[in-house]
């Protein structure tokens, strides 16, 4: 179908809306943990430690590593200049779709689908993070497109494409292993759709591509031999394509039923058109889009983790050219008025429902830098302690940037002996301020613990993936928790906590009683409480804080342990080791445990109850003065960029 300017005019306008959407604020676009990681990787002197030991730990092939590392060498590590180029491959992919929806069925299919790929947050945001996603789409596409003109479409300048074809298979199969996992489905497709003389250049092609290939076969044999990444990736459920439905639609229930009208649109007028049929390349379009998710998801259960929304949008787009096929020779003009509705959607809901520039474009690592700057230019830096829960080399990448005064403490407890150590910083009197800088909560009872001795919270502030919160000293308190239940062991806390009072000291110094553990008490300081009203959100973390005394260090471990449970069975069980590593000898001491509810996967059943309590496993001997338990509001927008605001 000929392109009318009409129609040209359209793709030029949603190519620079997409442009513009991706290019906003550019230099002041902060860098993801993914980016920082593999930019820290590529302070290397050679290319055989880049190799070595930027490419072979991690999990992809060399080709964006190798990228990188030659990048920064001519750009240096400012924010725009690392990521532009990823974002030129966002803005191209934009016409490349349009390209392949034209070639493969008619303009009509073109403009819907560059629409989406222009306005959709899911494209957007992949631009705009320097990592092999954006750069995989455009290959992908690019591979693609000189592919179909070589076996579906025909073309006359088959050298032109041949090269093209080559050239995308190879960048894809450097770039990512399901941008390859593209190539090779296109690969095998043509091998049967080829015919008579044509078949062997094809062959030619795709042995090309194989061999230039040969030089990643070692690394990604070495990359399997780690293992995958299970410990920070669970298993998918059958739920994670609902999660990912509601990603793809900004979360926003208008935008996907939008989506479901223009497609039905498009059924139905082909129906009354008498044009409705299924052609072969939709089929081929499907599988392309289909096998992807399927080995992906069958690959993550049986053997390890990997699936993510990033490695399937590499197939993503032969999805939306197949949701959009019907619509091949529909009325151009309702055509244009729909791609027109569908962009308005889409860009409402990303700018204003998912509040994208206001999320994506303050990381918790430079917004907290900036905090303890302001902060300590306003109250006294030696007296100001940083807990960092991030590594050392972001911490001082931030630092730098900002020209934070070097006097500043910081201190990271990933880099602790154990958590007696982290006691040792904040018992110290010379700090009165805490600011705990936090990203994804893989210690979430430190804000629990670091509360015992900076109780006063002076401000919270939250972002995607992180939050900064600045305490100070003061008199103890639990005001900040939304709800919960202290237990010093008088008859008043008897009511909510169960203890044997056979067991209580009476400490006469203090005024207080004090609970000994010993060998005959298996069970103590056991507080029970129903979800149902007591949790308001699935932001909420729930904290257990019990100050404990060990006498000497023979003792054996006991737990500290909070569970949330129904009579179906235990949804999730947490616990803190009572020992020397948590608790220093002859020194009251708080023990912290908490659940992190963002990261529970299985629903709350109704009836479930929330239990607390120590779990003395080995029988030692130990002293309890006083526990909490309770909830806080915790951070909403921690998982936004997948999950959206928790309500």
């Amino acid at each position: 179908m000929r392109v009318t300017p009409a129609v040209k005019i359209i793709v030029l306008s949603i190519v620079i809306a997409a442009a513009a959407l991706r290019l906003f604020n550019l230099f002041h676009i902060p860098f993801t943990y993914d980016e920082l990681s593999a930019l820290l990787r590529t302070r290397y002197d050679s290319f055989g430690d880049l190799i070595r030991y930027g490419v072979m730990v991690d999990g992809h092939p060399a080709g964006i590593q190798v990228f990188l590392f030659y990048l920064v060498k001519i750009s240096g590590y400012g924010e725009g200049w690392i990521k532009m180029p990823f974002i030129l491959s966002g803005i191209a992919s934009v016409y490349l779709i349009w390209k392949i929806g034209r070639e493969w069925f008619s303009p009509n299919v073109g403009l819907l689908s560059a629409a989406t790929v222009a306005f959709m947050q899911y494209f957007i945001v992949y631009s705009q993070i320097a990592r092999p996603y954006s750069s995989g789409l455009f290959f992908t596409l690019l591979m693609l497109l000189g592919w179909s003109r070589l076996v579906l479409t025909g073309t006359k300048k088959v050298r032109r494409n041949q090269i093209i074809f080559i050239l995308g298979g190879v960048l894809c199969a450097y770039n990512h292993h399901f941008s390859f996992l593209m190539v090779v489905l296109a690969g095998i497709t043509g091998v049967f759709m080829v015919r008579g003389k044509e078949l062997m250049r094809y062959l030619l092609s795709c042995l090309i591509i194989v061999l230039l290939y040969i030089p990643e076969i070692p690394v990604t044999l070495h990359q399997l031999s780690l293992g995958g990444v299970e410990q920070w990736l669970n298993k998918p459920t059958p739920h994670f394509f609902i999660d990912y439905g509601k990603y793809i639609f900004h979360f926003s229930k208008i935008a996907a039923a939008t989506f479901i009208l223009i497609v039905l649109f498009g059924i139905i007028s082909a129906i009354v058109r008498r044009n409705f049929r299924i052609r072969k390349i939709q089929i081929i379009a499907l599988i392309f889009g289909l096998i992807p998710v399927a080995a992906g998801y069958l690959y993550s259960i049986y053997f390890s983790a990997l699936l993510q929304f990033s490695v399937l949008i590499f197939s993503f787009p032969m999805l939306i050219l197949v949701s959009f096929s019907f619509f091949e020779k529909a009325n151009l003009r309702h055509t244009i008025g729909l791609t027109i509705l569908w962009s308005i959607v889409l860009i409402h809901s990303l700018i204003w429902n998912r509040d994208y520039y206001k999320y994506f474009y303050h990381s918790p690592y430079e917004e907290s830098t900036k905090q303890i700057k302001a902060f300590t230019q306003t109250h006294p830096s030696d007296s100001t302690l940083v807990v960092c829960t991030y590594r050392s080399k972001i911490a001082d990448i931030y630092k730098n940037k900002y020209d934070i005064n070097p006097d500043i403490q910081y201190v990271f407890p990933d880099s602790l002996a154990n958590t007696v150590e982290l006691r040792k910083w904040l018992t110290d009197t010379t700090y009165h301020y805490l600011i705990l800088a936090k990203t994804i909560e893989n210690k979430p009872w430190l804000q629990a613990y670091c509360h015992e001795f900076f109780p006063i919270t002076i401000r919270e502030t939250n972002y995607n993936q992180g939050s900064c919160v600045i305490m100070k000293r003061g008199e103890p308190h639990y005001r900040n928790y939304l709800a919960g239940s202290k237990c010093d062991f008088s008859k008043a806390s008897a009511v909510q906590w169960m203890f044997d009072p056979s067991k209580l000291i009476r400490d006469t110094l203090n005024s207080s009683c004090v609970l000994k553990i010993d060998s005959s008490v298996e069970y103590a300081a056991t507080w029970m409480k129903n979800t149902s009203g007591f949790v308001r959100s699935k932001a909420n973390v729930i904290d257990a804080t019990a100050w404990v005394y060990l006498p000497d260090s023979t003792q054996n471990e006991a737990l500290w342990v909070v569970s949330i449970e129904s009579d179906t069975g235990t949804v999730c069980w947490m616990a803190t080791p009572v020992n020397t590593e948590t608790v220093p000898v002859k020194q009251w001491a708080p023990v912290s445990v908490s659940i992190f509810l963002p990261d529970l996967t299985a629903a709350i059943p109704s009836d479930a109850v929330i239990k607390v309590y120590l779990y003395n496993k080995n029988r030692s001997e130990f002293y309890m003065r006083q526990a909490f338990a309770g909830i806080r509001a915790g951070n909403p927008a921690v998982y936004w960029i997948t999950y959206d605001l928790y309500k």
